[in-house]
């Protein structure tokens, strides 16, 4: 059985309290696509119709300044749900999402999830449930970014990967993408990141960080 087939609404966060006859109706009326690498799967400002579990490869949510500076909002695996807020209003969405590697998402139809909302009390107090988890978790971030350096963004963003990692080590970052996810420059990123690898504090292999010890509260 491949890694796609054995994932379900059931293993995304946004579903985990859905009621088992509403994940199973929803999974069966939801449909399965397949991008390649690079493929804008969301665009920003585009109509929300759907959300998407992935089901296997990668993806990353990202906007732009008018700069053109990207600063990456999340990044998703297999099991990940995006797009998903789009399913509760009809606001435009607010990211970019690009596949980063050959992917394979089942699609939720907006129309479906609203009538089990509508059908359903159980469902609709899941999802009241879940916005109220993302608002808490949000508000953390925000306070995270205005309140810690560098380092300790980084520090928490390394830490918060392992942390949902079955294998102890975050998916694979580039220097740059630490960067575009904390609001900073690669190279003070490499900087850090170099410092820590040398103190034996971490290593790197094929992109992917595990940590070596814990990591100090200041650098």
């Amino acid at each position: 059985m491949s890694e796609s087939t054995q994932i379900s609404l059931a293993d995304a966060a946004f579903f985990n309290d859905f009621p088992d006859d509403i994940i199973r109706r929803l999974q069966e009326s939801s449909t399965r696509r397949r991008y390649k690498k690079n493929t804008n799967v969301i665009n920003l400002g585009d109509d929300s119709r759907a959300a998407y579990l992935l089901l296997s490869g990668s993806a990353k949510a990202f906007t732009e300044n008018c700069d053109g500076n990207e600063f990456i909002v999340n990044t998703f695996g297999p099991g990940d749900c995006f797009g998903e807020l789009g399913l509760l209003d009809e606001r435009p969405r607010s990211a970019n999402v690009i596949t980063t590697s050959d992917s394979e998402c089942l699609v939720i139809s907006k129309s479906e999830f609203r009538q089990c909302i509508f059908d359903t009390p159980d469902a609709a107090a899941a999802t009241i449930l879940t916005l109220t988890t993302r608002i808490r978790d949000m508000t953390e971030e925000v306070s995270c970014i205005a309140l810690l350096d560098v380092y300790g963004r980084i520090a928490r963003l390394i830490k918060n990967s392992i942390d949902s990692s079955p294998d102890n080590a975050t998916a694979p970052m580039t220097h740059q993408d630490i960067a575009d996810r904390i609001g900073s420059s690669r190279e003070m990123v490499s900087r850090i990141m170099k410092d820590l690898s040398t103190g034996d504090y971490i290593k790197t292999d094929n992109r992917r960080i595990s940590v070596l010890k814990n990591l100090p509260d200041k650098w």
